[in-house]
């Protein structure tokens, strides 16, 4: 449990002559983290302290200190900076480093999902350019995850990237011989969620398994959840090394994944490490390759006369992202550099439970440069065009599905067959005589009923709402305009006809999604997704006559 700042033994404090002690940012098993301010420059540092109980063990003072050596060894701009190691007045070790202002990427993930594909690229090709300058140097990084990249704002520079936390880096090169083994032969070190299949093995490692890691991020980037899923430590490594991954264009088929990209992602995740980019640079010019191809494709689609109704991209509930054992909160009061060891030890079990916030993309728009990337193909791009609307879709209906962010997690059942979506618009709910005979009236569409007040039965509504949403996240059309429909037989909320609408427009069924929103237009009159509506349906009268 944290320590309160009053309750800390350092908060206030002056550590080794030159480190004033403000605030706690995280703590492990290991230790702590502060932002402290350097009394020489008068400037914030973040100081890692080694807890007393420890530096009595040589094993854990020797990973210590390693970890100040190998990030010494860095010189790289997308790389913390490692400004100071030594001892405090009581005997504490301590490491100062650089204070970044800013989020994580686990952070930005959870809060902005879907990312701009041209964004993706350029935090990653960061990334890329730390890990090759580290390889380089000799220092393999094996534990790289969202909670150790750092994303800084500067004026010209959005998503800056600082990769954090060598704590348990290998350096490889003759020069850098640390002394006895830290590591007992066959132990298995690093987070199971980003491990390569030979980390996962306990075998001898090189720098194409910190490649492995970028491949589960880029996955986690494109698509907003894992490669793979468990609830244990064994469970991630066992599937790092038996299982291939899901294409993440078929794990998640509503995101504008690009084949390039997609391509990419699937090479960085071979199980032979041969099979993947041969180091990091080589990776970064795939990347740069693919973002040039799609930008190709992108001015081609614009190009294209329109001869289809353009698709919206579907508002999926996030799927959970792994989550910090430590620091997580204050960081959302506390921006700042925040390499824990709550969060950056290796993790002994996995944590994906976590439900994301919804993002608030009207609160905080992406830069200019990204939002275009975010336009629906073909659409107009005048005056904010489909990249505003896109904003807006997100935000609308995320707000609208909400609740299935909780229920997804809280209710999921295994997969179920998919149905084909072959459901006339008008034809009668199933069950719906038996599930509230007194209800509709069958001899009209659903749409244009009214249920009286006595007949309604809010709970029964919403269990077939959770149902729908479920069958929604699992692109099971069908399933879920038919649970929706049920729920609209017990409960005719604005939020249901609303959903109706978006299953039918993701189904190319534009005059029952017409129908569905009409009505939601009626029971909410004032509904912020309006525009997003009008503008979807002026694209289809504006197209061609076949």
């Amino acid at each position: 449990m944290r320590n309160t700042p009053e309750a800390d033994e350092y908060i206030g404090k002056t550590l080794a002559r030159k480190y004033r002690v403000e605030a706690l940012i995280g703590e492990g098993g290991m230790g702590k983290v502060y932002r402290t301010r350097q009394l020489a420059l008068d400037k914030p540092v973040v100081l890692k302290v080694l807890r007393q109980s420890l530096l009595s063990d040589e094993r854990t003072v020797a990973r210590f200190q390693r970890e100040a050596k190998a990030a010494s060894r860095l010189n790289h701009p997308n790389s913390i900076s490692i400004l100071d190691f030594g001892q405090a007045e009581d005997g504490a070790l301590f490491i100062a480093m650089e204070f970044v202002q800013g989020q994580d990427l686990h952070q930005l993930l959870s809060r902005e999902w879907p990312l701009a594909e041209a964004r993706v690229v350029r935090i990653v090709s960061q990334v890329l350019s730390a890990l090759s300058d580290a390889h380089g140097a000799g220092v393999i990084h094996r534990d790289l995850k969202p909670e150790n990249i750092m994303l800084e704002q500067r004026r010209n520079e959005p998503d800056f990237v600082k990769v954090l936390d060598f704590g348990i880096a290998k350096i490889t090169d003759a020069g850098g011989d640390d002394g006895p083994a830290l590591t007992r032969a066959g132990f298995v070190c690093g987070t199971p969620e980003y491990m390569s299949p030979e980390q996962a093995r306990g075998a001898l490692i090189d720098h194409r398994s910190d490649l492995y890691a970028v491949g589960v991020i880029l996955y986690q980037l494109t698509t907003g959840v894992l490669p793979f899923e468990s609830d244990s430590a064994v469970g991630f490594a066992t599937k790092h090394l038996t299982e291939e991954p899901l294409p993440p264009s078929k794990r998640r088929p509503e995101a504008r994944i690009s084949p390039g990209m997609e391509r990419l992602i699937l090479r960085a995740l071979s199980k032979n490490p041969d099979d993947r980019p041969a180091n990091a640079e080589a990776f970064k010019a795939e990347l740069a390759a693919v973002d040039r191809e799609r930008r190709r494709g992108d001015a081609s689609a614009r190009r294209a006369p329109l001869t289809q109704p353009p698709v919206p991209m579907s508002s999926p509930v996030l799927a959970p992202l792994p989550r910090r054992a430590a620091g997580a909160a204050d960081t959302d009061t506390n921006p700042g550099t925040d390499p824990g060891w709550g969060s950056n030890e290796p993790t002994v079990e996995a944590t994906v439970r976590a439900v994301p916030e919804l993002m608030q993309t009207l609160q905080n728009p992406m830069p200019e440069s990204d939002r275009t990337e975010s336009i629906v193909p073909n659409a107009p791009d005048e005056a904010g065009g489909f990249g505003f609307f896109k904003a807006l879709t997100i935000t609308l209906v995320l707000a609208a599905l909400a609740i299935a962010a909780y229920y997804y997690h809280t209710f999921y059942a295994g997969p179920r067959p998919d149905e084909p979506f072959s459901l006339p618009a008008n034809a009668p709910v199933p069950g719906q005589l038996a599930g509230n005979p007194q209800g509709p009236d069958l001899s009209k569409p659903l749409y244009e009923q009214e249920i009286p007040v006595q007949h309604r039965n809010a709970q029964a509504s919403r269990e077939h709402e959770r149902e729908g949403d479920r069958q929604t996240q699992r692109g099971n059309l069908g399933l879920a305009a038919t649970e929706y429909k049920k729920a609209f037989q017990f409960d005719p909320k604005p939020e249901l006809s609303l959903k109706l609408g978006e299953v039918y427009w993701q189904s190319n069924r534009v005059d029952e999604a017409r129908s569905w929103w009409s009505r939601h237009q009626k029971d909410r009159p004032n509904s912020k997704a309006l525009p997003y509506i009008e503008q979807a349906l002026k694209s289809v009268a504006a197209m061609p006559p076949p």
